[in-house]
C-alpha cells in the first residue's frame, strides 16, 4: 500500500466538545492544527472536526451536533502517545477510552499506538497483515508507517450498522493514501468488507471506508494537501 503519510489517524465522536478541548488541548498538550467544518456533507451535516496533532497522526475529535446513537464501544479501545517531556501517564478521555503517555520507544511506540480489542486476535492479525498489507512487528502487533496497532483478546465489540459510523468514543482509523478508489477496491478484493463507497469532500479529499472482521471502520483517504491531487469527480453527498 502506497502511503501519502507514514502515520495513522484515529477519530472519535462527541457531543461535549468543551470537555474534549480541555482534555486534548490542555491535559494532553496537543496542538489544535485546525477545525474542519462539514457543512451539508450528508450524514455529517453540521459536524465540526477538531484536528489535534500527535507526531503527524491526527486525533480527529468530531463534534456531532445531534444525538449520537447509543452503540456499544468499538474495538478501538486505547491510544498510546509517545512523549519525551512528561512522566508516563494512564487515564481516559472524556468518553471513557483509555489514553496513555509513554516514553518514546516503550513497546516500540515512537509516535502513536492504537489498541484493537477482538474476540479473535489471529483473524484480526490476518486482516491487517494480508488484507490491509500492514507490516508485522510480532504475533500481536502490526505497523503502518510509524504507527503501531496492538491486537488484544477482548469481548465482541459493537458490529454497528454500516449506515452510520458515529457513536461515542473512538470509532475509526484513517490511512492516508494516494488513490482512495484503488485502495478500497484492492482491500475488498483481498477479502475486506466495504463500509462506504468512495466520495468527495469538496476539494479537501476523496475517501471511502472498509470494515475490519468485527465491523470496525477504517477510512482510506486521499487528502489533497498530502497528495497534491484534487478529487477526480464532482463532489458527492453521503446519503
Amino acid at each position: 500500500m502506497r502511503l501519502a503519510k507514514p502515520h495513522i489517524d484515529i477519530g472519535l465522536f462527541t457531543t461535549d466538545i468543551a470537555a474534549h478541548s480541555a482534555f486534548w488541548g490542555q491535559t494532553m498538550s496537543l496542538r489544535l492544527d485546525h477545525k474542519l467544518e462539514f457543512g451539508t456533507h450528508g450524514i455529517a451535516t453540521g459536524m465540526i472536526q477538531h484536528r489535534y496533532d500527535a507526531h503527524g497522526s491526527v486525533i480527529k475529535v468530531n463534534h456531532y451536533p445531534g444525538e449520537l446513537p447509543r452503540y456499544q464501544r468499538s474495538g478501538y479501545v486505547g491510544l498510546t502517545i509517545a512523549r519525551a517531556d512528561v512522566s508516563p501517564w494512564d487515564s481516559q478521555h472524556p468518553e471513557g477510552d483509555r489514553v496513555l503517555l509513554v516514553a518514546p520507544g516503550t513497546d516500540g511506540v515512537v509516535g502513536i499506538g492504537i489498541t484493537v480489542s477482538t474476540p479473535e486476535p489471529a483473524r484480526m492479525m490476518d486482516f491487517y497483515l494480508r488484507v490491509m498489507e500492514f507490516d508485522e512487528v510480532n504475533a500481536t502487533t502490526t505497523r503502518c508507517g510509524d504507527s503501531l496497532l496492538f491486537v488484544e483478546k477482548g469481548p465482541v465489540p459493537d458490529n454497528h450498522p454500516t449506515q452510520f459510523i458515529g457513536g461515542r468514543g473512538f470509532r475509526y482509523l484513517t490511512v492516508q493514501i494516494f488513490d482512495a478508489d484503488l485502495a478500497v477496491n484492492e482491500i475488498v478484493a483481498r477479502g475486506g468488507r466495504l463500509g462506504q463507497a468512495c466520495v468527495n469532500f469538496g476539494e479537501v479529499a476523496r475517501y471511502g471506508f472498509v470494515l475490519d472482521p468485527d465491523g470496525g471502520w477504517i477510512e482510506m483517504s486521499a487528502r489533497t494537501s498530502l497528495t497534491g491531487i484534487k478529487p477526480p469527480i464532482p463532489a458527492a453527498r453521503v446519503d
